[in-house]
């Protein structure tokens, strides 16, 4: 099962209410954390935590209620806690201006820089079920966050180049191969129908290549030789007697490089793997399988033949 999109919820203690809201509403469909879930550690300083947080969430709400006066050029203004706007800027550095988000109380004073930028807006009820407008603002923000895992974009860790290398490199030749010359001669049993399955492994705890390996003697899978742009590809097939459809299996090794920019990234200078570091890597092979999955239904060969499945579910 594929894992949700991880969303960080933060407020001020006065407005935990309407984050607890915002966790509530949006949790069907995005695993939501609120900045009082768990997320600041002992022995570590909130700004620490706040800079892994934003690296470890796909997304990132805020919440502005009027909290605080604030005086400027003679006028008094109510407006959100300081901690608030920082996290919001942390996470815009961050994810990026189309994955964080700000939901500003009606009446809230917010830094000017942030003029001319449309921010969805509430008023605080005492019932928050019947609240429509901010549930309408919910509304677009889930909208927006759908769209943007619908695409491939790119981020502080490798996984969105990885999965194009691989596509262009591989997947995309080696389906071309097979649809044009339209048959493929395996111990001398001529296959017209391929099923070209991309074995996604369920974590990175060890080498891929030596997983691939353990992946192929385990399923039986036999290696042959595919001729694609002017050089020969191995790809690992499996059929019984009587198949007319080759299933080929791949798991792709360069996922190693994910493995590797986690380790420099999170500056890792022990044996073992924190909890922050595994939260990483589910987010990098969701991303890696997400971003192979449009670039196969934007191909013609590909979209004919190929899926992406999960290693745990052919075991």
């Amino acid at each position: 099962m594929e894992l949700k999109p991880r969303v960080f919820i933060g407020s001020s203690s006065e407005g935990l209410e309407v984050a607890k809201y915002v966790k509530s509403y949006l949790g069907h469909e995005f695993e939501c954390y609120l900045w009082t879930d768990d997320i600041f550690k002992n022995n570590e300083s909130v700004f620490e935590t706040l800079l892994k947080s934003a690296s470890l969430f796909d997304f990132g709400i805020m919440v502005a209620t009027k909290d605080d006066f604030l005086t400027s050029r003679g006028a008094e203004f109510d407006t959100a806690r300081d901690n608030v706007v920082f996290e919001y800027g942390l996470f815009l550095g961050r994810v990026g201006p189309g994955r964080a988000f700000v939901i500003q109380e009606e009446g809230t004073k917010l830094p000017s820089d942030l003029y001319g930028i449309t921010t969805p807006r509430f008023e605080k009820t005492a019932n928050l079920v019947h609240a429509d407008k901010l549930n309408n603002e919910l509304r677009k923000i889930s909208k927006v966050m759908k769209e943007k895992i619908s695409i491939g974009e790119l981020g502080l860790l490798p996984s969105t180049a990885l999965a194009i290398g691989y596509f262009d490199n591989f997947v995309a030749l080696t389906c071309e191969s097979l649809c044009t010359k339209g048959e493929l001669v395996v111990e001398g049993k001529i296959f017209r129908e391929f099923q070209f399955n991309i074995v996604i492994p369920d974590d990175l705890d060890s080498d891929i290549k030596k997983r691939s390996k353990l992946f192929s003697s385990k399923h039986n899978l036999r290696q042959v030789q595919v001729e694609a742009a002017g050089r020969s590809y191995p790809i690992s097939v499996s059929y019984q007697e009587g198949d007319h459809i080759l299933k080929i299996y791949d798991m792709p090794t360069t996922l190693n490089g994910i493995d590797r920019a986690i380790e420099m990234y999170m500056r890792k200078g022990h044996i073992g793997k924190t909890e922050d570091q595994q939260l990483l890597e589910d987010r990098e092979l969701r991303n890696f399988s997400r971003v192979l999955q449009l670039m196969i239904a934007n191909d013609a060969y590909c979209k004919q033949v190929v899926r992406i499945v999960n290693e745990i579910t052919l075991v």
